[in-house]
């Protein structure tokens, strides 16, 4: 039996073919618009009017806005410590929170969990991540959302710790200049026990004279079951007041009474969750009982997490400029040029192997045609 094979020339010349075919199909890739790129683009332009705004507000009251621990002067980084600082937070989580990019993030994920024009969300708001209140608000802006907002005032390190600019300070800003039209139903004092409990009382003061001066509703409840069955009732009641369903309720940051407390951060995922799984929560808190309901919550507490897998940190580890990245774009091939090239490269194959071999063939004489010596 002869075995046949290609000749050399003509597997190098089919080598270059091939990859003459692979660069064709790797420059078919292009970026092609995310369905949503409308509305993450306008969530985004409306965060990045929004932190101008405070940080405008903010010079105008002389309040320091310090260059080391907000560099991008986002203007919705506090001090580390003041009298209304209720627990420990880092500096990198808050500045990575007020990313604009993180408004086009929740955008997405309001729409992954069906929110549209019209529908009813609740959010449970902190002082501690002013930028995630704010990109969450820009996201319900521009998907026309309509949301129903509880506030536990106080902060984190680094959050919206300025007695003078405090979260409410905040949302009353974005109302005065007509960049957000939302404002709180209702807020706490937050902190320990949601009633400000590790405060001293001048701190637990300076928090009531900002629900004041704001117009807010205090909440206030002689324990957590009590006002865990405060807030629940006042998202029902706006939910029969506007005669539509809660459609997505949105936890940011650790809120005692939206949460549950520490141990249930660790028990209910990052990100959205369709439906809540049951498990033995030590506590209960407001993702609990609308969980229960079957509402999809949306967890925005770990933030480089989050971050990370929603596309606002890049593979780098660093962050896009506004407007741009994975969040926006999908890179996809051009299919009918991959299938072409692939089409192409398995002719080749065929037609260069068989003439090859088949002239290797002919150009010898047959084994039983030769001359016995």
């Amino acid at each position: 039996m002869s075995l046949r094979r290609a000749s050399t020339p003509s597997l190098l010349g089919l080598a270059c073919f091939a990859l003459l075919l692979y660069a064709v199909a790797e420059n078919s890739l292009s970026p092609e618009r995310d369905p949503r790129y409308d509305e993450k683009l306008e969530a985004v332009s409306l965060m990045q009017d929004a932190e101008v705004a405070i940080l405008s507000a903010k010079r105008r009251l002389d309040l320091p806005v310090d260059a080391e621990n907000d560099p991008e002067r986002y203007g919705v980084i506090g001090p580390q410590f003041s009298l209304i600082t209720t627990d420990r937070g880092t500096q990198a989580a808050k500045s990575l929170a007020a990313h604009p990019n993180f408004a086009a993030a929740v955008t997405r994920m309001l729409v992954e969990a069906g929110v549209g024009d019209g529908d009813l969300v609740a959010v449970g708001m902190t002082g501690s991540l002013p930028g995630l209140n704010i990109a969450v608000l820009a996201a319900c802006r521009a998907l026309g959302a309509e949301p129903v907002i509880t506030t536990s005032l106080g902060s984190s390190m680094f959050g919206a710790t300025d007695p003078e600019l405090t979260w409410l300070d905040m949302e009353s800003i974005l109302i005065a200049r007509g960049v957000l039209p939302y404002k709180s139903a209702a807020a706490s004092l937050g902190g320990g026990g949601d009633v400000g409990r590790g405060l001293s009382p001048a701190g637990r003061q300076l928090l009531l004279d900002a629900i004041e001066r704001n117009g807010v509703r205090l909440l206030q409840a002689p324990n957590l079951l009590e006002a865990l069955r405060t807030r629940v009732d006042l998202y029902d009641s706006e939910a029969r007041r506007r005669g539509k369903p809660i459609g997505l309720y949105v936890n940011v940051g650790g809120g005692l009474v939206s949460l549950g407390g520490a141990q249930n951060a660790r028990l209910v995922p990052a990100g959205l969750t369709r439906r809540l799984a049951a498990r033995n929560y030590p506590n209960r808190g407001v993702v609990n009982v609308l969980g229960e309901r079957g509402v999809p919550i949306l967890n925005l507490l770990e933030v480089e997490r989050v971050a990370r897998e929603e596309g606002v940190t890049n593979l780098a580890g660093g962050t896009d400029a506004p407007g741009e990245g994975p969040i926006f774009y999908t890179y996809r091939y051009n299919l009918w040029i991959v299938a072409g090239a692939a089409l192409a490269l398995l002719g080749a194959n065929i037609f260069v192997l068989r003439l090859d071999i088949r002239q290797q063939l002919l150009g010898r004489p047959h084994p039983e045609g030769r001359n016995p010596r």
